[in-house]
């Protein structure tokens, strides 16, 4: 996870919650040097994540004895219900874990985010990084806690308007939704690992697009039309003075609206956004690393809820017909391909911009006529063509939108095997026994 200035909204948020179980260390002036694990914020994150799923089976087991359940009436939307909140429960243990024991990942993944920014900042500028991305990083965690929120609350009306229909059959039955209650809190903490991992994957790709819109404003071979500045204007028609205007000026900032002027000899300016990319491309390894277990756990739940939902939904429409019912189930399934491409489209983002430089030193290398400076462009292409880094979980599989046709597959299988299922369920109770 990045630790800093601009995200920090997000940082201490996901301390609330459990996933970044970490103190800061700061500088008199106030400059972020150092983290280190809290002994109080692991017991509170593992006190935390544990006594949430620990109810949350304490009311699956409650619904499940009852007279007349809430949720499992058949064994097949017994076994899908379990295995929903299961998953909900891995996931957020795996993430709670991942902070605690990602403490040497996360360290070194700040250190060469840190110096990525040093460098960057002789070349673009760093302020308006710093508030774009903090802006970014607050609209997404409202939008994130807006859409959640707004849907537990339907979902928990929708329950209890349930179990007041069965009111007569089972007294109890607010209790039976009620015992649900530290499933939706799960919901939070799950959610929030979406953010905390949609944000180090989008500062390593703004990182990315920074390197490449540096190299665009430091080399005016790419051919752009120059801009033209004139800083006055004669209207006496007996003087005819020139106007000496430099074309190459200003060419370097047109798309930026501000001249930059290249202090540092080109080849230097190769070499540090070399390493800039270099560093850049271990970061999605270091990610991938601190978030691995946690994110395989994701992608697990986000199968399995577009399988459940998508089954339960189609249910509701040959079934019960309940259109409330119904609107809600849809919503969570909206919610649940929210959540999948909350993880995958930060790490394509990332892996665009990654790419994108391999175009942008193609361009120079066609068009630079500097002998010493054309050796420098090479070096760096082939650290790019060999560099070929990419978000993993475990290892198991390449996070990006190659995984959607994946999954679209998988889902399909899986919801033809439990229509079968729901039939056999069904003439099993219109058989005489």
């Amino acid at each position: 996870m990045e630790i800093s200035e601009s995200t920090k909204v997000v940082f201490y948020v996901s301390r609330i919650f459990g996933l970044a179980p970490y103190v800061v260390k700061r500088t008199p002036i106030g400059q972020i040097v150092d983290y280190k694990r809290s002994v109080f914020l692991i017991a509170y994150s593992v006190g935390l994540v544990f006594c949430l799923a620990g109810l949350t089976y304490k009311g699956i087991f409650f619904d499940v004895t009852s007279k007349k359940p809430i949720r499992m009436k058949t064994a097949t939307s017994k076994v899908v219900t379990i295995l929903d909140v299961s998953v909900v429960v891995s996931a957020c243990i795996c993430g709670t874990l991942s902070g605690i024991g990602g403490l040497h990942f996360v360290r070194e993944l700040n250190r060469r985010l840190t110096e990525a920014d040093e460098i960057l900042s002789l070349y673009v500028k760093e302020s308006t990084r710093s508030r774009r991305q903090r802006r970014k990083g607050i609209l997404m965690l409202g939008l994130v806690c807006f859409i959640i929120t707004g849907a537990l609350s339907l979902d928990i009306w929708v329950w209890y308007r349930i179990a007041d229909k069965i009111k007569k059959e089972n007294s109890n039955s607010s209790a039976n939704v009620l015992g649900y209650f530290p499933f939706y809190c799960l919901y939070y903490i799950l959610m929030m690992f979406h953010v905390l991992f949609a944000q180090a994957a989008l500062g390593i790709g703004n990182r990315f697009r920074h390197l490449n819109v540096a190299l665009y404003e430091m080399f005016p071979e790419f051919g752009r039309t120059p801009r033209i500045e004139i800083s006055s204007i004669n209207l006496d028609s007996d003087k005819n003075d020139p106007i000496d205007v430099d074309l190459r000026k200003c060419v370097a900032n047109v798309a930026h609206g501000f001249d930059r002027k290249r202090t540092l000899s080109s080849r230097k300016i190769i070499e540090d956004l070399a390493v800039i990319h270099a560093s850049l491309s271990y970061c999605i390894v270091l990610v991938s690393k601190t978030f691995g277990i946690a994110l395989l756990a994701v992608l697990g739940s986000c199968l399995l809820h577009l399988v459940a939902t998508s089954y339960f939904l189609m249910v509701e429409l040959v079934g019960d017909k309940d259109a409330v019912f119904a609107w809600i189930q849809a919503l969570w399934l909206f919610i649940h391909i929210f959540r999948f491409l909350l993880t995958i489209e930060p790490c394509h983002i990332t892996n665009v911009e990654s790419n994108r430089t391999i175009t942008i030193i193609n361009s120079l290398r066609r068009t630079c006529k500097d002998v010493e400076m054309i050796e420098s462009i090479n070096m760096f292409w082939q650290q790019l063509i060999a560099s070929n880094f990419s978000f993993t979980a475990c290892g198991l599989c390449t996070i990006d939108r190659r995984i959607i046709t994946s999954y679209c597959g998988a889902i399909a299988t899986y919801l033809v095997i439990l229509i079968q299922f729901k039939e056999a369920d069904d003439n099993s109770g219109k058989t005489p026994h």
